[in-house]
């Protein structure tokens, strides 16, 4: 176990590398001139001289490889740069908006897991039946339906015409509650349709039907014997949504104008900071990482074949 572990811990310093290798090479094509950029942000003319300066000052002149070792020498020390757009350091402004998205995320997943289980429990008890079809319709609607347009739907709903939240706040639990629905609804499109065929795959299984035969209640035949083989089944792809959501939740944040990790980067993007996007990809890769090694972890740890095997040596 220790030995994965130490495997995967090592896995990271080459993605890291290839990922900031790819966003430098990335940034550097791109025709953003740090300087210059700043100078429009704060509403000023660029003085040529002052600007060639600054670039000298910076060491933007040098060659690429020699910024690009220099970036990552800082990156070592945990320095992220300064973002051009807010004038603070990058690793601030993201530790502070990561908080805002595991919140954001976290209480989704609650929101999904409650709504999931129990319509995946139905749709696989009535198998082809009406409640079956119209559970598939609800998911292929839930994953169709775009996420910003269900929070613009949910914040004129509750916030303009019931007024039952606050439209302007964007601070409490309550700030939490409309953008979660949102980013859960997608969370059930995604595993209500999985977890069914995971209990249909699971309940065909003989032991499961030997617990049956053996008269045994419905309830203890699932927490026992079907819902731990469908946890293993689908723990691999919550690691893979968890980092999804980390990452792609920038749109529901941005309509409900919430200051978390993908709010940021749309801001650094439309104001082409590069500093503050270079920093954003390697934290969301770092996070990401981090996320999925808890899984396999996990997963192993929960598996009793898997731990046999890694004990056995027959692990790969």
């Amino acid at each position: 176990m220790y030995r994965l572990i130490l495997q995967r811990l090592a896995s990271i310093v080459g993605i890291l590398l290839v990922v900031t290798i790819g966003t430098f090479v990335l940034i550097k094509l791109s025709p953003i001139d740090p300087v210059s950029m700043k100078y429009n942000l704060l509403g000023a003319t660029p003085d040529p001289v002052v600007v060639a300066q600054i670039r000298e000052q910076l060491g933007l002149n040098d060659p690429w490889w020699q910024q690009y070792l220099r970036w990552l020498g800082q990156i070592v020390q945990g320095d992220f740069g300064e973002s051009i757009l807010y004038a603070l350091p990058v690793a601030t402004i993201l530790g502070g908006a990561l908080p805002n998205t595991l919140g954001l995320v976290s209480l989704a997943l609650v929101i999904g897991i409650v709504v999931t289980v129990p319509l995946g429990i139905l749709a696989a008890k009535y198998q082809d039946s009406w409640v079956d079809h119209g559970i598939r319709l609800v998911t292929f609607l839930a994953l169709a339906i775009p996420g910003f347009w269900v929070g613009l739907l949910l914040l004129y709903l509750f916030g303009v015409k019931l007024q039952l939240v606050s439209v302007t706040n964007t601070k409490g639990f309550a700030a939490y509650i409309l953008p979660a629905v949102t980013l859960a609804l997608w969370i059930c499109g995604l595993y209500i349709r999985r977890l069914r065929n995971a209990i249909l795959e699971v309940s065909r299984q003989p032991f499961v039907q030997g617990a049956r035969a053996l008269g045994l209640p419905e309830w203890l035949v699932y927490t026992r014997y079907i819902f731990p083989h469908v946890g293993l089944m689908l723990l691999p792809m919550m690691g893979v949504t968890m980092g999804a959501m980390l990452g792609g939740s920038a749109v529901i944040e941005m309509v409900f104008a919430i200051k978390g990790f993908g709010y940021m980067m749309v801001q650094g993007i439309m104001a082409r900071d590069y500093v503050l996007m270079q920093g954003y990809i390697i934290w969301i890769t770092m996070v990401f990482i981090v996320i999925n090694i808890i899984i396999d972890v996990l997963s192993i740890w929960l598996n009793p074949k898997r731990r046999a095997a890694i004990k056995g040596g027959s692990y790969e």
